[in-house]
């Protein structure tokens, strides 16, 4: 890939002809489209350089440093980003524009520093599209990198590419298998370990624990909390809490702020309250916290003052809210709500209701 594009010279407008003066923009189009027309900047000399600025009144200064500086940026983006090694040809053509372009040292080392920069992005993206030739390790060598140099940049190009990766994952609220050992080869090829904040960890343990709950087999677990029937297979245990829809009065606090104030002789306040319109509002309290287990045959609750089972041959069904409240629905006794952590109340519902369909 060139950098160099040809670029059509400006006019000489009337009076730049009348008082014979050039568009000092056009000495740089000229030197670009010197650029552009050869096959490689160590086939242009000093002179020709020279030459086509010195057509339209330009020299080097101090002034137009940037311009070539800008100019030498060209290259050096193009060469970072499609070298194969340290031996292409693109570096001694570098090295020859600096020198044609009479550029100090410390403005060749800004230039590359800034080329390698945005070609180490480029070429790290390209790695995880499967577009780039070389590894990591061997672009690192290229830009004469060790192993923290670029770590800051391989991480926030592994971020930018999760996060649309997470989008997905979040939608679907699920995680699978295929979708972490593609995130895992995906941090080998960049060399940066395989983690992620807190939050976005426990997001996947959830999303992954929801798979795992549709695909995997059945559980059996053990437990001692109570003797199993003839045949019968515990397949998951949470903690919990019982639950029971109430009517409950509560006071309209709409007016909670109204209150009469008066003041005494020892300048206390004494506040009377008024009395506010009350309603009756239905909601689910907890009753007690207790365990919960599922089992091929029955569902059981073990709680602090209450206990009891109910076949899966008596239960017409549960409801989840989405949230952390699962309802199983009695044929006959009435519905039995079980509150569980926000990561487990999903899990319980998909085992639920597998061994719920596998029973009938």
């Amino acid at each position: 890939m060139k950098p160099f594009t040809t670029q059509e010279l400006e006019e000489c407008g009337f009076f730049s002809k009348m008082f014979g003066s050039k568009p000092a923009e056009n000495g740089w189009k000229e030197l670009n489209n010197l650029l552009a027309a050869a096959d490689s900047t160590l086939t242009i000399s000093s002179d020709a350089v020279h030459g086509a600025l010195k057509k339209w009144g330009v020299k080097f200064n101090e002034e137009n440093m940037n311009q070539r500086s800008g100019i030498y940026r060209k290259l050096a983006d193009v060469v970072y980003t499609e070298a194969p090694s340290k031996e292409d040809a693109g570096f001694p053509q570098l090295a020859h524009l600096a020198e044609i372009l009479e550029l100090p040292p410390h403005l060749v080392h800004l230039a590359n520093k800034g080329a390698k920069t945005a070609a180490y992005f480029t070429r790290c993206r390209r790695l995880l599209s499967c577009e780039e030739t070389l590894n990591i390790n061997q672009i690192n060598e290229l830009f004469g990198y060790d192993y923290e140099d670029g770590f800051a940049s391989r991480k926030q190009v592994f971020t930018d590419y999760f996060n649309f990766k997470f989008d997905d994952i979040s939608k679907a609220q699920r995680y699978t298998p295929d979708e972490e050992a593609a995130l895992r080869a995906d941090c080998a090829k960049l060399d940066i370990p395989f983690e992620f904040k807190s939050n976005i960890q426990n997001a996947l343990d959830k999303y992954r624990n929801l798979w795992e709950a549709e695909n995997k087999p059945l559980g059996n677990i053990q437990q001692d909390a109570f003797p199993l029937n003839k045949g019968e297979v515990c397949h998951a245990y949470a903690n919990c809490g019982l639950c029971q829809n109430k009517l409950v009065e509560r006071e309209d606090n709409y007016f909670e702020l109204t209150r009469k104030f008066n003041i005494d002789e020892t300048v206390s306040f004494k506040g009377e309250k008024i009395e506010h319109p009350k309603f009756k509002e239905e909601m689910i309290i907890l009753l007690e916290l207790g365990h919960f287990f599922l089992t091929s045959q029955r569902i059981v609750y073990i709680g602090q003052k209450n206990a009891f089972n109910i076949m899966l041959s008596d239960l017409t069904g549960a409801d989840f809210d989405g949230v952390n409240l699962i309802t199983y629905h009695t044929k006959d006794k009435g519905d039995v709500i079980i509150k569980y952590s926000d990561e487990a109340a999903g899990v319980m519902h998909i085992l639920f209701t597998r061994a719920f369909e596998a029973s009938k």
